[in-house]
This record gives C-alpha cells, sequence and structure tokens, in this order.
C-alpha cells in the first residue's frame, strides 16, 4: 500500500484546480414551504415576513456546506461503516467531526474512523489557518454483517463467569485503560497497512453470534488462521503500548499505538518478542500465532481502534495475495 501522505499532499495541492462535488446526505430546501414576499397583495404583514425570514437562515445554516468554494483538504479511505478515512489538510488546520476535535500533525494529517454502526452521515468541519471554514457532509455507506443463531447449547457455555474468573477479566481490564491514556502525534498511520500474518479469513469484523437467544457481542476484529508459531509482522509502524502474556480473554496480548488514537490489538499470541515503550517498524516481527485466552485454536485476531471506537482492519488493505508470495518463509511450529 502506497504512502498516504504522499497521496494526499498531491490531492491536496491539486484541490484547488478542481470543481467542488456537493455532498449528499443534506437537504437543500426547508421542509416546509417558504412565503413568497412577492405575493404579498401589499399586505405588510409581519409575522409572515418574519417566518419568512426564520426560514431563509434556517436554509442558509443547511446550505454551509455548499460554498461552492473548493475544498483545501483530502480524504482518502472506505465510505463505509468500519471504515477509516485519512486526511490530508493545510498545516496549522484543525478539524472537527461532528463537535469533537480530531488530532491533526504538524504536517496537516488526520484521521477519521466509524464503528460498525455508526450513523450514516457525518459532517466535517476543518477551520484553516487564514480562518476561513470548510464544511463536509461525509456519507457512510450501510452494511449487513454475518448474523449466526445457534440453539440448544449448554447454558454454562454461553454466559455466566466465576467470582475468579471476573476478578482477573477485571484486572486485566485495567490493563488495557491505562495502556490506551496516551497516543502519539507522528502519524505512523500514513505509510499504510500490511497484512501482520497470511492465511485463511476464518472470522470477518462485526460478524455476531445469537446463542441460545442471547445476542452476543458483535466480532471485534479480523481472524486469521495460521498454525501455532507463524510470525506476526507489524501492519504499520508504531509504539508498543501494551505486552502481556496471560489474559484472560486474548490471552498473549500485544497493543500497538499507531498514533492519533489509532491502535492494533493483536490476540491469541504464542510468544511475544516486543515490550511497552518499544518502537517498531512496519515489517518487523512482533511475536508469533497462538491459541492462547480464550479460543478454540490457532490464529491471530486483529483488531483496529481509532478514539474507542472499533474500526475493520481489512478496509485499510490490500489484497493478501499481494504480500502472500512475499513471505513464504513464515511459517509456523
Amino acid at each position: 500500500m502506497k504512502s498516504l501522505f504522499v497521496f494526499l499532499t498531491a490531492a491536496v495541492l491539486a484541490l484547488p484546480a478542481a470543481a467542488q462535488e456537493e455532498p449528499k446526505g443534506l437537504p437543500e430546501k426547508p421542509a416546509t414551504k417558504i412565503f413568497n414576499v412577492e405575493d404579498d397583495d401589499g399586505k405588510d404583514d409581519l409575522a409572515r415576513r418574519a417566518s419568512y425570514a426564520e426560514a431563509m437562515n434556517e436554509v442558509a445554516e443547511r446550505q454551509k456546506v455548499f460554498d461552492g468554494a473548493p475544498e483545501r483538504f483530502a480524504l482518502q479511505g472506505s465510505f463505509a461503516q468500519g471504515g477509516v478515512l485519512f486526511g490530508q489538510t493545510e498545516i496549522g488546520a484543525t478539524v472537527k467531526l461532528d463537535g469533537e476535535e480530531v488530532m491533526v500533525d504538524d504536517d496537516g494529517r488526520f484521521l477519521v474512523g466509524f464503528g460498525r454502526d455508526s450513523a450514516l452521515t457525518s459532517l466535517l468541519v476543518v477551520t484553516l489557518p487564514d480562518g476561513s471554514v470548510e464544511r463536509r457532509a461525509i456519507e457512510i455507506a450501510d452494511r449487513d454483517f454475518p448474523v449466526q443463531r445457534i440453539d440448544g447449547l449448554d447454558q454454562s457455555k454461553v454466559s455466566g463467569f466465576t467470582e475468579e474468573q471476573l476478578e482477573k477479566i477485571a484486572a486485566d481490564s485495567a490493563l488495557k485503560k491505562a495502556a490506551r491514556k496516551q497516543t502519539q502525534r507522528l502519524a505512523d498511520w500514513s505509510v499504510g497497512f500490511d497484512w501482520p500474518v497470511t492465511g485463511r479469513i476464518s472470522g470477518v469484523f462485526g460478524s455476531q453470534r445469537i446463542l441460545n437467544g442471547e445476542p452476543k457481542r458483535p466480532h471485534s476484529g479480523l481472524d486469521i488462521a495460521a498454525p501455532t508459531g507463524t510470525p506476526i509482522r507489524a501492519p504499520a509502524p508504531g509504539i508498543v503500548r501494551l505486552a502481556e502474556d496471560d489474559m484472560y480473554f486474548e490471552g498473549g496480548l500485544v497493543l500497538l499505538d499507531h498514533g492519533h488514537w489509532l491502535e492494533s490489538a493483536f490476540l491469541h499470541m504464542s510468544r511475544i518478542d516486543v515490550e511497552p515503550g518499544q518502537r517498531v517498524e512496519k515489517g518487523d516481527i512482533i511475536g508469533a500465532v497462538g491459541a492462547t485466552g480464550r479460543v478454540t485454536g490457532p490464529h491471530l485476531h486483529w483488531s483496529l481502534k481509532w478514539a474507542g471506537e472499533l474500526v475493520d482492519p481489512q478496509l485499510t488493505l490490500d489484497p493478501m495475495a499481494n504480500i502472500a508470495a512475499s513471505r513464504t518463509g513464515d511459517s509456523g511450529e
């Protein structure tokens, strides 16, 4: 995957010469009929004129995203639920998504993500160094995620934990929460992402099981089946925030901070080769595939999270076949 920074920088430089496409999803006219002042028969109806002015102000507010000026920022990525958009704007600009401020680095790079069940329209507001404001309505494609229903299971295997298990789960949760209190301003994500391992995809992001009528949490990431011992490579550069080999659910777990609150989590590892605070580069081996934690067989579970929102790792990747041939030496035990 080519450098997003190079692509987006070129896109931003080219934008002033391009015509702006009006975003969809916001009304161009008010829902109610506007009183036409010219049809007033000369009557000085202040109430009706006030109603007209109010309606026109409402339209003007809606139409702010259609100001006709070329956009001075660019977005690349997946405009879908679970997607991540990688952005480039002018140096010194600030960015907000639906009113929440987004981290922008010293080169004008930023990213935004959308969860499995995100709304289908978001508003991106970019305030430029000269004080001008660019607004864009982002349409998010709705996705259908697989749902599997399984009935007749032993209920003890569907729900419930012992007191000891709950204590372990709480302790693990505290470790993860502490590790996620910081992120780096460096946009390590800007070089793009590669597959951490290659193999059969055994689980996809967003799928959900309903066991004995009880809905379980949607699948938080991507499962890639591979033999125990298969090397796991960093999909992008980053800083290791957590490296633990005995988590209740995850087993061997590594959290890798790619900057701007974008984090990779690697689960069920049989071996961990990194430690907290360590910087790794794209392609570095960070450990090995395993079957540790709450799992039925060896595979890598890779999840990607932006600002606390789970997103789909597969939407950041090129096809697996593009890199599989170069990793013929990667094998398990």
